[in-house]
């Protein structure tokens, strides 16, 4: 399956997981952890075992194998399983053997770990272990050997490890583990009468889990839960005993009732401190409805753009139906038009407004309603009741790009472009560098526009690009689908942007989408809590209230489902790749770069600065235009 450039890419693959071992490593080195895995035979070097008990074969999460067995292998990695031996190796060669066999057809051979104090440790198959573990995979086959130290009264890790093996032979149970005494029994009193909804479920204890404990677990992880020194399961059992054995019929209100959880037993421990959700307020009456406006400077039916942020409107209104009041306001291109819409949202006490557009940015800065928090499109100049919001584009296009470089045979990809603004470049930037990734021949060509919205121009630079340039793969950064539609036309694959173009023409490859939804939804739901309208714990990004900037690992951009025209094995490579990026072990932007001048522009394995970014002006040099 893997031949020729895909191996390469699984090269690439282990060279990345290899910087982030090394980067985590010199972290944990530089402030004076612990660099290498946890080895089994140091920590019970001066621990008395008086039993060894075969487990047999389980599924066993990965989350819970901390380490390996011996003291030599530790060296092979970092704390969390990364691999630290160079490129070229024998380690590295089978640890690519191993991602490959993983794509193919899956890792079936089995593990073999010890457990001790419910961690498990690796004594056969770590590599096994780092692939899946950087693939992001569940779990693993495990045959496990039990290590059972000796009863100690005054040890309480000891005394809570002894109630977790009567639970465990009970439940067969690994992914619980509690800080207290007493909570095992209880935990088992609560789930030991859970009735199966299959009959073809051999265990009603692995269901229980499945179906109530992972979803909770999920929104604890996400909401950092760990910070307050608990397990899920400590959250979990108070969870149970608050609202009982049962789920919300939405995603969104269990994560609202985790919250609750994680705010009990926050305000508990510091009970004079306020909730690290509970800060600057936007006040909605009690039994109010949260009002909420989006303007947008274009008809929503003539712009591909505002269709988008309409889609997310339409999103938060379906979710929040029964919390929220939305109303939106089109074509509004004036200064006058716009002065107006403000003084009615004022007078009717919305608490929210989204600007869509560049153009209203200085009417928001010099706004009055200070009760008002308004959230703008591409800002600049905050103030306190402004946000703005863009997103990491560049991620996306250069997945886009990887396709458009694999799927041209004339090694002429067309790109429509508006004007050469830092938003515009680095999207074409990245599109070109993800090209010339998989085809080094691949070359951009771009015919420029100068304008956001002209469908006649849009479309004559197509058909330019087409007839006059032998471009056999088109995409855009224009405010309509024309340019998607000229390629439908011409039997020629093209790449959507805004949203998912697929349903609509015939041989788009992908489309390079915002989710304006998610992002909607993080901030309502955010402020319908009581929340301090940060983007810090929503997106996982910069602490910097005032600016979002998220990439895919906020949601927020992404590239739509690939279309039929797709091969599998260019999928798997794709999703791969994104989730690289996702986890910050690869930049679209890394070195060595030059442009089309031949300036080298970005050194060998250094990165751009955002800051580079916010002002590129300079194209790649497979970029071409006149």
């Amino acid at each position: 399956m893997y031949k020729g450039n895909n191996f390469t890419k699984l090269s690439e693959e282990y060279a990345k997981a290899r910087r982030a071992g090394r980067r985590e490593f010199m972290l944990n080195a530089s402030t004076g952890k612990e660099s290498y895995l946890p080895a089994l035979e140091d920590i019970i070097e001066n621990v008395e075992i008086v039993k060894e008990e075969e487990i047999g074969l389980i599924q066993l999460p990965l989350e819970k194998i901390q380490g390996t067995y011996y003291h030599s292998r530790a060296l092979s990695f970092s704390r969390t399983f990364k691999p630290l031996f160079d490129e070229n190796t024998e380690f590295s060669q089978k640890w690519i053997n191993l991602l490959k066999i993983q794509y193919d057809e899956g890792i079936r051979e089995p593990i073999e770990v010890y457990e001790y104090l419910n961690w498990y440790y690796v004594v056969e198959g770590n590599k096994r272990v780092s692939v899946l573990k950087y693939l992001g995979a569940y779990s693993i086959s495990a045959k496990v050997t039990r290590l059972i130290p000796k009863w100690d009264e005054n040890n309480k890790e000891i005394r809570l490890y002894y109630e977790f093996l009567d639970f465990n032979k009970k439940t067969g149970l690994v992914e619980i583990w509690f800080t207290e005494e007493g909570r095992f029994k209880e935990f088992y009193d609560i789930i030991k009468n859970h009735k199966v909804h299959d009959e073809l479920i051999d265990n009603k204890y692995k269901d229980f889990i499945n179906e109530y404990f992972l979803p909770f677990k999920k929104h604890f992880d996400n909401l950092n839960g760990e910070k307050l020194d608990i397990t899920p399961a400590d959250a979990f059992l108070r969870y149970l005993k608050k609202f009982g054995k049962t789920l919300p019929p939405s995603d969104k209100e269990l994560k609202n009732k985790v919250k609750v959880i994680l705010k009990e037993i926050e305000d508990e421990r510091s009970p004079e401190s306020g909730s690290i959700w509970d800060i600057s307020k936007i006040f909605v009456p009690s039994g109010k409805k949260l009002k909420v406006a989006f303007i947008y400077n274009t008809k929503i039916k003539d712009s591909a753009w505002t269709y988008s942020h309409e889609l997310g409107r339409r999103y938060v209104q379906e979710e929040f139906h029964n919390d929220i009041e939305t109303k939106y306001f089109q074509d509004v291109n004036s200064k006058e038009e716009y002065d107006k819409i403000m003084q009615q949202l004022g007078k009717e006490d919305y608490k929210i407004v989204f600007t869509t557009s560049f153009d209203f940015l200085g009417e928001n800065k010099k706004n009055k309603f200070q009760n008002v928090k308004f959230v703008h499109f591409s800002g600049y100049n905050t103030k306190e009741n402004i946000n703005s919001y863009f997103g990491r584009l560049y991620e996306p296009r250069y997945l886009a790009g990887i396709l458009a470089g694999i799927k041209t045979k004339t090694n002429v990809i067309g790109y429509v472009a508006p004007f050469g603004i830092p938003e515009v470049v680095m999207g074409i930037d990245a599109f070109a560098l993800g090209a010339k990734s998989v085809n080094t021949d691949a070359h951009v060509e771009i015919s420029w526009t100068n304008t956001w919205n002209n469908r006649e121009y849009e479309r004559k630079s197509a058909e330019y690009l087409i007839n006059q340039k032998n471009a056999d793969v088109l995409t855009h950064h224009q405010d309509s689908c024309e340019v998607i539609k000229v390629a439908a036309e011409n039997n020629l694959y093209s790449i959507g942007y805004h949203y998912d173009m697929s349903g609509t023409y015939d041989k788009v490859l992908t489309s390079v989408v915002w989710n304006w939804g998610k992002y909607y939804s993080r901030i309502i739901d955010d402020v319908l809590q009581g929340s301090n309208f940060s983007f810090f714990d929503l997106f996982g990004g910069s602490n910097e209230i005032e600016k979002f900037w998220g990439g895919m690992k906020s949601g927020i951009v992404d590239i739509a489902e690939m279309g039929k025209d797709v091969n599998p094995q260019t999928k798997t490579m794709i999703e791969s790749i994104k989730k690289s990026i996702v986890e910050e072990l690869y930049h679209p932007f890394t070195g060595p770069i030059k442009d089309n001048k031949g300036m080298l522009r970005i050194e060998r394995n250094t990165q751009i600065s955002d800051e580079n970014l916010y002002n590129i002006d300079w194209y790649v040099d497979n970029v071409d235009f006149e």
